[in-house]
């Protein structure tokens, strides 16, 4: 099937340029000019307005991208089906939240290359209601996200991980034990938009800190543990980002029992990877 062009404009479109679309793809960017120009030629209307840099869809090509995305999802399914067997095989494009891609994309790609080896993937990080939503409209075949608020009907999930939160802060600042740092520490907080900072957020309304305690809301979780490190404050993390960073001065405290970060795979129902989610499942290290 004579799909590549439409995969190309797809992919156009979701990076908002030609020379990044080209290297996504593998190819020079003369060649996904001449591409575009042809696909242009075939359907009798142009796709891109070219008196602006970078060149930007038309009207015509914002259609065109629209029905493109559900038949090249259309397309994928039906190879799937003229696959048969047990192996997991395609093209797959996988979204992760950027604090898990650190910890299992590596292991991922072991698994992949030995045990799935008819699969290829590509891969973006982002967080997790953004990757939810590419999801949802096609330009993600799955992804790893936390699941902080519940999810759509039309996404399937498989629970990966319950990752415990707990508090951290430097030695030195524990002489009065947790109260002690909630009164007078400043509390280093990650991005309360996000997956993560939502569950921190909303845990933090039980204790009762000062008006004046100060919080300092950072969007990288390496540099809030920098901070811990030296002293500048505590935070309340996942378990397994914090001792990715911590160091011997660095202490734990615990945080409520019902404080956990679920991270889930989550995928277009009846989808092919929601149809072999366990593959997938296997592949991260379940």
């Amino acid at each position: 099937m004579r799909t590549r062009s439409l995969q190309s404009l797809v992919r156009i479109s979701q990076t908002n340029s030609f020379s990044e679309a080209a290297k996504e793809l593998g190819m020079t960017l003369s060649a996904l000019s001449v591409q575009m120009k042809t696909l242009e030629e075939t359907l009798g209307v142009t796709l891109f307005d070219r008196s602006v840099r970078p060149p930007r869809l038309t009207p015509f090509g914002t259609a065109v991208v629209k029905e493109a995305i559900p038949l090249l999802q259309q397309e994928k399914r039906l190879l799937e089906i003229c696959r048969p067997g047990k192996d997991l095989s395609g093209s797959f494009r996988l979204g992760f939240i950027t604090t898990a891609a650190v910890r299992l994309l590596p292991g991922f790609l072991l698994a992949a290359s030995q045990d799935a080896p008819l699969a290829s993937f590509e891969f973006e990080t982002g967080l997790s209601a953004t990757l939810q939503d590419r999801v949802m409209s096609g330009q993600l075949d799955a992804a790893v996200i936390t699941d902080a608020q519940g999810l759509p009907s039309k996404l399937s999930a498989k629970l990966l991980r319950q990752e415990p939160f707990v508090f951290a802060a430097q030695k030195s600042l524990l002489e009065n034990g947790l109260p002690g740092l909630i009164s007078k520490q400043p509390f280093l907080h990650f991005m309360p938009d996000t997956g993560i900072g939502k569950l921190i957020e909303r845990a933090m309304l039980d204790y009762d800190r000062p008006n004046d305690a100060r919080t300092i809301v950072m969007d990288n979780l390496e540099a809030i543990m920098e901070c811990v490190v030296a002293g500048l404050g505590f935070t309340l993390l996942p378990l397994p980002d914090v001792e990715r960073y911590r160091v011997a001065d660095v202490h734990t405290l615990e945080a409520p029992d019902t404080l956990e970060r679920r991270l889930v795979l989550v995928s277009l129902r009846d989808s092919i990877l929601d149809r072999n989610s366990d593959k997938l499942q296997a592949l991260l290290g379940q």
